[in-house]
C-alpha cells in the first residue's frame, strides 16, 4: 500500500506528463510495452456511444491515467482516483463522448519506483446509439448547481465513507462535470441525496444522470423527488446511463430530496442532477 505523500507524488507526476509536461529527466518516460511484467490490454468495453471502459492490466502495481480526444492532441483527461493507491486492474471510464466518432486516446503510468511508461497514440471509434432522443436541456439557469448557490443537504453515504468533496461526495452531483460523480457506498435502492437550493424556486423540470459501474450494475432505473412541502413527485424513468434525462415538473420548494426507487444494487448515485425554474414571488 502506497504512503499518502507518496500517492500523492505520483499522482502529481502522472498528471503532469499526461498534460504534456516532462519529468527533470525526460528520457526516463519508457514505452509501455517495457513494463515490468508486461501489460494485458488495453481493451475498450462498454462502449456505448457517449461512454467507454479502457481496461488492461498491469505486470506491476501502478497509479494510471488515460489521455483522450478527437485528434492526438486529446484535450481531455481521466485520472484514476487516490483512494486504493497503485493497483494492477484497471479500468478507465472516458465519459461525454459521441456517438459513431473515433477517438485517440493515451495510456500514462507510474509505479512505485515515480518509473513513467506511456503507450503510443491509440484509437477507437464510438458505437452509434440507440438510445431513444432524450428531452431537450430546459431553458434558463440549473439552479441546483454549486456556482448557482445550491449545495448539499444531506446524503444517504458517499462511497468509503467520504465528505461530500470527496472523489466520489455527493458534491459531484451538482458540479456540472460529467467526468465526475457522485457513488453512495452499496446503497442500492435505499440511495439518496437531498438539495437545498439557494432559494424557494417554483421548479418546472428536474434532470438525473445515473452512474453505472463497467459491470452495469450501480444504475438507477428510476426515481423520486420529494420537496420540502413533503410532496412526492414521480416515480420518473430512466432509460439508461449514457446521459441526462429531463423530466416536467411543477412545483414549489427549496429543498429537493431525490431517492432512488428501482436500481440494480451496489453504488448507485449520480453524475448529475440539475433543476430549473424561477425564484418564487
Amino acid at each position: 500500500m502506497l504512503r499518502t505523500g507518496h500517492g500523492l507524488f505520483l499522482l502529481s507526476l502522472l498528471m503532469l506528463v499526461a498534460c504534456g509536461g516532462q519529468p527533470a529527466d525526460s528520457s526516463a518516460i519508457l514505452q509501455l510495452e517495457k513494463l515490468p511484467g508486461g501489460i494485458e490490454g488495453p481493451n475498450v468495453l462498454d462502449n456505448t456511444g457517449t461512454s467507454a471502459v479502457i481496461q488492461f492490466t498491469s505486470g506491476v502495481p501502478t497509479m494510471c491515467n488515460v489521455a483522450f480526444g478527437t485528434d492526438p492532441n486529446y484535450g481531455a483527461l481521466t485520472t484514476m482516483p487516490m483512494m486504493g493507491g497503485a493497483i494492477q486492474d484497471h479500468a478507465v471510464t472516458l465519459s461525454g463522448l459521441t456517438p459513431d466518432t473515433t477517438y485517440h486516446y493515451r495510456i500514462t503510468l507510474t509505479d512505485e519506483r515515480a518509473q513513467v511508461y506511456q503507450s503510443e497514440d491509440l484509437t477507437f471509434t464510438t458505437a452509434e446509439s440507440d438510445a431513444s432522443p432524450a428531452a431537450p436541456r430546459p431553458e434558463g439557469e440549473n439552479v441546483a448547481s454549486l456556482v448557482a448557490g445550491a449545495r448539499i443537504a444531506g446524503v444517504s453515504s458517499n462511497f468509503g465513507a467520504g465528505d461530500n468533496d470527496s472523489s466520489f461526495g455527493a458534491n459531484n452531483a451538482i458540479d456540472g462535470q460529467p467526468n465526475t460523480e457522485w457513488s453512495s457506498n452499496g446503497d442500492g435502492d435505499d440511495a439518496w441525496i437531498e438539495l437545498e437550493l439557494a432559494g424557494t424556486y417554483d421548479v418546472h423540470a428536474v434532470g438525473v444522470w445515473t452512474r453505472t459501474m463497467p459491470n452495469d450494475t450501480a444504475q438507477i432505473f428510476s426515481f423520486t423527488v420529494i420537496t420540502d412541502q413533503g410532496d412526492t413527485h414521480g416515480p420518473f424513468d430512466l432509460a439508461d446511463a449514457n446521459q441526462i434525462y429531463y423530466f416536467p415538473v411543477e412545483f414549489t420548494a427549496r429543498t429537493l430530496r431525490f431517492e432512488a426507487v428501482s436500481t440494480n444494487s451496489g453504488n448507485t448515485g449520480a453524475v448529475e442532477i440539475e433543476v430549473y425554474g424561477e425564484a418564487h414571488e
